[in-house]
């Protein structure tokens, strides 16, 4: 008959239909968390490449992370070809302004404790290995700023500090200064114990973290124009950085006197 091909076609065709729909259950969806983690991601690497010292124009590194910039980049890097819409963006965040404030806070935990744990075991195996104090606090105020300087986060992370708005720099900042003071007590704490010095009464632990961390992030900065300012040596072979580095400590903690009536009294 004239009609069997079309017949054979009309009957096949529900099979091919069944064979197509018992194929797809085998292309998940993306979990929520896996899509807000790449478009997180993706951001902030787009923002680090636009604030780059080589960047083609200077961009403000909040305001120009675009929800459709984003889209191209996570598409562009997707290894399984599944396109994300704008709709999934705003399932996750309802407009511009509450990603870009997600955005901020993603990349100061990224900078917290950028090598602490790296950090802290070098300095216990410096103590176990039973080097001078200063030579401790030398290498891992060197160390802090190299691990720091590394983070592709940080110099993004102080651009948005600088010029996003200041209570929503505050709040993105807040979980990430806690963990770093937190982490940074511990180490210094155990330190200070071991070099035999103690806080000055009128200053505190955080007192001490902050004048670090306001050293550390001063030289960065000068860094990116002249390299060799934190690293010029003196006759001893400390380099700028760990001079200031330990002068802060001292500055800040005081000798613990080996005589125990005039440890607890004020210096």
């Amino acid at each position: 008959m004239v009609d069997t091909p079309e017949d054979d076609v009309t009957k096949s065709a529900p099979a091919r239909a069944h064979s197509t729909d018992s194929a797809r259950p085998q292309r998940r969806h993306r979990p929520r968390e896996e899509t807000r983690a790449l478009l997180l991601a993706a951001a902030a690497n787009l923002a680090i490449e636009r604030t780059r010292p080589e960047a083609a124009n200077p961009h403000n590194p909040l305001a120009d992370i675009r929800m459709a910039d984003v889209l191209v980049e996570v598409n562009r890097r997707n290894p399984d070809g599944r396109k994300l819409t704008t709709g999934a963006f705003y399932q996750i965040w309802p407009d511009q302004a509450a990603f870009q404030l997600e955005l901020m806070r993603h990349v100061m935990d990224k900078i917290a404790t950028p090598g602490a744990r790296q950090i802290e075991a070098l300095a216990f195996g410096l103590v176990a290995d039973g080097e001078a104090p200063e030579e401790i606090f030398r290498q891992i105020g060197e160390a802090d700023f190299r691990w720091t300087s590394a983070s592709p986060e940080l110099f993004l992370a102080l651009g948005l500090g600088a010029l996003a708005p200041v209570d929503m720099v505050r709040d993105a900042q807040a979980g990430a200064n806690e963990r770093y003071v937190d982490e940074t007590d511990h180490l210094l704490s155990v330190l200070l114990r071991y070099a035999r010095r103690r806080l000055r009464l009128d200053r505190t632990m955080a007192d001490l973290i902050w004048a670090i961390e306001a050293l550390s992030v001063g030289y960065l900065l000068r860094s990116r124009t002249h390299p060799d300012i934190p690293e010029r040596t003196d006759h001893n072979g400390w380099s700028s950085l760990a001079s200031a580095y330990y002068g802060v400590i001292q500055a800040f903690s005081e000798p613990i006197s080996d005589d125990p009536e005039a440890s607890e009294s004020p210096s």
